[in-house]
């Protein structure tokens, strides 16, 4: 707490007044831990080529074909955006690092720019303040502005989730918001059911906006809450970052099968040294199915059982724990699941906590990583709720 309201210091309080209502700074307990992981520099590069190397992928015809195939009309829409605040999320293995997951509306950067932002004031060299990522951020999201809008001045931006006060991370929403309306770009923060479309426009009451930043988990806009967005985006009445067609190249699990396709990325014309970064740092991954359900189970304890479309670890099972009703539930075929072959996250030390495990988010815009973040844990799955767990730096060893 002390460290996050530290970052929000006066010197980044113009004006006084934060827009979209005060930031709920009493809420950060779990979210920030007191552990620093320190990284190699080798590690450090090989995550960067594979955030490159999936783009290039993503790139490609072929592949797109693949990916796109059966998927909802909406990732048609007419824009083509890079998608703000990708996650590739790896756990650090004696092999290397490992891409266990890919998040197109990932949390955590503003998280990161805050963390920075505190090292930065006690002098490591190393950090940046958080005016730097101030900048960074708001030509990300005027650099998609530009992409799908050319040179029009980009106006307002609308950070859209459901009932965005409730939300886990919504100081990071008041984040983004002060940050747009500090370069002069008007910011709202709404729930997509206070959206209308009307007159080939979008509205959030009498405010149109250009562009939504969208935290949604209903990656495929179907809902009837998700309506006005859906259509305005379908019409090409709005740029939305990260968007359906996005998440059905990147961050759905079963392109997860295709990056680790080596016949497939060599018919899409992915040459030998990008096949083999992505072949080593991608775990094994196949569909769940009838043929192999027998085979799975039998080696389960080897593998984590993903929903396809899941998130934020939601229906992720450890087959070393998965029972036989659980194994009944996963090949039900009412959820789609592929199997992940195991790369077990590492420990770290953490202040006033027993050791802790810990994953290694690198934040991409295209095939640019801009900032790497750790998240602190106990269980099988990454959380928020463990005291000494949360968001931590991540160094780079010189």
């Amino acid at each position: 707490m002390t460290m996050l309201a530290r970052a929000l210091s006066p010197d980044f309080a113009v004006p006084a007044e934060w827009p979209c209502g005060s930031p709920p700074l009493d809420d950060v307990v779990g979210k920030v831990s007191a552990a620093e992981i320190e990284i190699s520099a080798d590690d450090a590069r090989r995550m960067d080529e594979v955030v490159a190397a999936v783009h290039d992928v993503v790139a490609a015809a072929a592949y797109e074909a693949a990916a796109l195939a059966g998927a909802p009309p909406i990732v048609h829409a007419p824009q083509r955006i890079r998608a703000v605040f990708s996650g590739f999320d790896f756990h650090l293995t004696p092999d290397g690092p490992k891409l266990i997951e890919i998040n197109t509306n990932a949390g955590g950067a503003f998280y990161g720019a805050l963390i920075d932002d505190a090292r930065w004031r006690r002098g490591e060299a190393d950090a940046r303040p958080l005016g730097y990522w101030a900048h960074l951020f708001v030509q990300h999201f005027r650099k998609e502005w530009q992409l799908a809008r050319g040179g029009a001045a980009l106006r307002s931006v609308a950070v859209i989730d459901d009932t965005p006060d409730a939300q886990f991370l919504r100081l990071e929403f008041h984040l983004a918001a002060r940050m747009l309306h500090e370069a002069g770009i008007a910011a709202v923060i709404a729930d997509p059911r206070e959206l209308s479309y009307r007159g080939g426009k979008l509205w959030r009451g009498t405010t149109p906006i250009d562009l939504v930043y969208n935290r949604l988990t209903s990656f495929a806009l179907d809902r009837e809450a998700d309506r006005a967005l859906h259509d305005a985006l379908l019409d090409g009445a709005v740029v939305v970052s990260p968007d359906p067609r996005m998440h059905s190249l990147l961050a759905c699990k079963e392109n997860l099968i295709r990056f680790g396709d080596e016949a497939l990325l060599r018919d899409a014309g992915i040459d030998a040294r990008r096949r083999d970064i992505l072949m080593q740092a991608i775990p094994r991954t196949v569909g769940v199915s009838a043929a192999n359900a027998d085979a799975l189970w039998e080696k389960r304890a080897g593998y984590y059982f993903k929903p396809r479309s899941g998130f934020g670890s939601r229906a992720v099972y450890d087959g070393a724990k998965v029972t036989a009703k659980t194994w009944c539930d996963i090949t039900s075929g009412r959820e789609a699941y592929v199997a992940q072959t195991r790369a077990d996250a590492s420990r770290i030390d953490v202040p006033g906590a027993a050791p802790m495990r810990f994953d290694v988010r690198s934040f991409g815009y295209g095939r640019e990583t801009f900032m790497r973040l750790a998240r602190v844990y106990r269980g099988q799955t990454t959380n928020f709720r463990t005291p000494g767990g949360g968001f931590a730096p991540v160094r780079v060893a010189v």
